[in-house]
């Protein structure tokens, strides 16, 4: 009788044949900054099937070391919002193998290996999140949600592309540092949006018309005070799309900011000090609530509230604002 924790890896995994699914799970996880929900990967990858037939495939990719799932220890000493997964070691040896990186795997599955494997994939450029970013967990979820949100709306806009989706993971380990001013004070400050992405409205090309737009991701989590949220961010966020390092990294000075929050009051509060910091300047911010961010609202529906504006927008029919 097996009397291990669930989420306790075999000593000998059961058997399982790698599946062209299994790889697109891998890659799927490891693209959204290396970490899902297991509900999420249901929505991508068993969206009419049964959470069971899902269960049963996550757990062999776990027993075998392809996936990581929170143990007990994990568990009990952290706030685990819902159920997620990141890439255990066969995973990110996956993800190398598919970028054409030869990486020698561990002689031993034990931490000293684990660290050095660690070491191996950073220095051809391949970031591993070993573990989640505990205390920031619920915002990475839902970062993703968002993320998910925005895939599956331009699924269905034939004339959209999403042609590029930096997540927050690209900017830690690649960090653009710019100098902020205020009041006759300088300082530098280092920018991470919570992901950026590119959208391409085709019909806006054939036109001859602005067809690319960019949007920085802010996901307010309701933790930043209020009174910091204008020199933190508002015009830290300001500054980094004029600056040399944004022209730099994406060859234009273009770009908006969308901040996504929990709730009603504190997108007005947000807006409120985005304004008060920027003035004029405050129109590259938009604001939404996380509520309104479903599929079939997020692109084309106008719940973007423009800073310095009371009149919400869709982001589609504006795409070619703000360049």
């Amino acid at each position: 009788m097996n009397n291990k924790p669930r989420f306790t890896r075999k000593d000998t995994p059961p058997p399982m044949r790698f599946q062209v699914r299994d790889g697109r799970i891998l890659q799927a996880i490891h693209a959204h900054d290396g970490l899902l929900a297991r509900r999420q990967i249901k929505q991508l990858f068993w969206p009419k099937a049964s959470a069971q037939a899902m269960e049963r495939r996550l757990m062999l990719l776990f027993h075998a070391g392809y996936l990581n799932m929170p143990d007990a220890d994990q568990r009990r000493v952290h706030a685990i919002p819902e159920p997620v997964v990141w890439l255990g070691w066969r995973g990110i040896l996956f993800i190398a193998s598919q970028s054409g990186l030869e990486i020698e795997p561990p002689g031993k599955v034990n931490e000293n290996q684990l660290r050095k494997l660690e070491i191996q994939l950073r220095k051809q450029g391949l970031r591993w999140q070993r573990t989640p970013r505990w205390s920031q967990l619920e915002h990475d979820v839902a970062v993703n949600d968002f993320r998910l949100s925005v895939e599956r709306a331009v699924q269905k806009w034939p004339s959209l592309t999403l042609e590029q989706w930096l997540p927050e993971g690209e900017f830690l380990a690649n960090m653009d540092t710019i100098t902020v001013s205020r009041g006759g004070r300088r300082r530098r400050k280092g920018v991470r949006p919570d992901g950026l992405f590119v959208l391409v409205d085709h019909m806006r090309q054939i036109r001859n018309s602005p067809a690319k737009a960019r949007f920085l991701l802010e996901l307010d989590n309701s933790t930043h005070p209020l009174n910091r949220f204008g020199r933190d961010k508002a015009l830290p966020g300001w500054a980094y799309i004029r600056s040399h390092a944004y022209r730099r990294r994406f060859g234009f000075n273009s770009g908006r900011w969308l901040v996504v929050c929990k709730s009603k009051a504190r997108l007005a509060n947000l807006k409120e000090r985005t304004e008060k910091v920027l003035g004029k300047q405050a129109s590259v911010f938009l604001f939404t609530t996380l509520d309104q961010t479903e599929p079939g609202h997020v692109l084309n529906e106008a719940i973007w509230l423009r800073a310095g504006s009371s009149e919400p927008l869709p982001l589609v029919n504006n795409i070619g604002a703000g360049r």
